[in-house]
């Protein structure tokens, strides 16, 4: 997840060993009536990441890893 400030944070996708991460957002960003399901307050999106990682059988050690090596750490 990222922080996009006035504690609104944002559901991202991180792949292992490949620089940076992927917004999820809106269908039509210009469509001001679209609920976008992938922003709202810490604990909303952190409960997002976590049940899609544990759908996908990714531990939080997993996930960790996965981010390191999103940022050049290996």
């Amino acid at each position: 997840m990222i922080n996009e400030g006035d504690d609104k944070f944002r559901v991202v996708k991180v792949i292992y060993k490949q620089s940076g991460y992927y917004a999820l957002g809106k269908i039509n960003p210009d469509d001001p009536t679209e609920l976008d399901k992938f922003v709202g307050n810490f604990t909303y999106v952190e409960n997002i990441c976590e049940n899609w990682n544990k759908r996908l059988g990714i531990s939080a050690e997993e996930e960790m890893e996965i981010v390191a090596s999103s940022m050049g750490g290996q």
